[in-house]
């Protein structure tokens, strides 16, 4: 059995074609762009804990907590979205990395996150982690996710009568008011960050400290689009009033599968239903190129309006 230490920046490529293969995880946000973003911006300073065996990876971090104990955690844990076992044979893969962390004496407690509720990866777990380690269940982190079955008339034959009238008001609003939508596939993520940026900075959640505009949440998504630009992934549509950019909508896709990411527009022409008539014409762009799923991503009430299925994960966290 080989297990060597890897640089996962190093082998991104290689890395996500494992987790394109991956069953039961949330592929996007265990992918390079999503965790080493976070990695950089939104996770404390850890030592690189990623291995890679012939069965997969294990892509985690080794930290100190204040109390002075050592931890292995997965390379995300802002949210607890990424899972560490990257494999396409969960059994196989586990079989390699119980030894892994049994022959480590450097940890005491490790964080096993993004697991499907009763999945391959936590099946394979429970068959073959000691007895003498201490096992304890996170809570449930839940994502909302919609079926682009039967494209855009579909989707919408699907949502109650409310959301549906509330559409058709917004778009007859929008085209009253001369409002244009771009959907733009950007090389450049600089130019691109701008102008989300720019929309971001005339937002209500730029008033009330909750958006992308400052901080390590401006980071992070600064330090991710590069390289979903790079690999075709990105998906953003502007909506725009002459030559001014009011509102965006931001995503990614990943394997015939759409993650949302952040969506924001001007204050000023917030009556517009700008949100929802940015959610349509992705969702109709998204159905024009086959993409099947749109996950919209963690626990939102605004969400379940949009969504009728949901991916369930957890967090496994082992004590010895």
């Amino acid at each position: 059995m080989r297990v060597e230490p890897v640089d996962l920046a190093a082998i991104a490529d290689d890395f996500d074609r494992e987790v394109a293969a991956t069953p039961a995880i949330d592929r996007f946000c265990s992918a390079s762009a999503w965790i080493l973003a976070a990695a950089g911006a939104l996770m404390p300073p850890r030592a690189s804990f990623a291995f890679r065996g012939d069965h997969g990876y294990f892509a985690a971090m080794r930290g100190v907590d204040p109390a002075g104990f050592p931890y292995i955690e997965p390379v995300e844990l802002a949210w607890g979205l990424a899972s560490p076992l990257i494999g396409r044979d969960p059994d196989a893969l586990v079989a390699e990395v119980v030894p892994l962390l049994a022959a480590r004496r450097d940890w005491q407690l490790a964080i096993l996150a993004g697991l499907t509720v009763s999945g391959p990866q936590r099946r394979a777990l429970d068959a073959t982690l000691p007895a003498r380690w201490e096992r304890r269940r996170g809570q449930p982190t839940t994502r909302h996710v919609a079926s682009l079955d039967g494209g855009i008339d579909g989707y919408l034959a699907r949502r109650s009568r409310d959301p549906r009238k509330s559409l058709r008001r917004s778009l007859r609003a929008a085209a009253a008011a001369g409002i244009a939508f771009e959907s733009l596939r950007a090389d450049d993520a600089r130019v691109l960050y701008d102008r989300v940026q720019a929309i971001e900075a005339r937002s209500w959640k730029s008033r009330e400290g909750v958006g992308i505009h400052a901080g390590p949440m401006r980071a992070f998504y600064g330090a991710m689009l590069p390289r979903l630009c790079a690999l075709g992934q990105q998906r953003t549509i502007f909506a725009r009033a002459g030559d001014r950019d009011i509102g965006y909508i931001l995503g990614a896709v990943m394997g015939g599968e759409y993650r949302g990411l952040q969506f924001s527009y001007d204050d000023d022409h917030g009556k517009l239903g700008l949100g929802g008539l940015l959610q349509y014409h992705q969702i109709g762009e998204l159905c024009g190129e086959g993409v099947a799923r749109y996950d919209l991503g963690t626990e939102m009430d605004y969400k379940r309006r949009w969504a009728e299925d949901i991916m369930e994960t957890e967090m496994l966290v082992l004590v010895r």
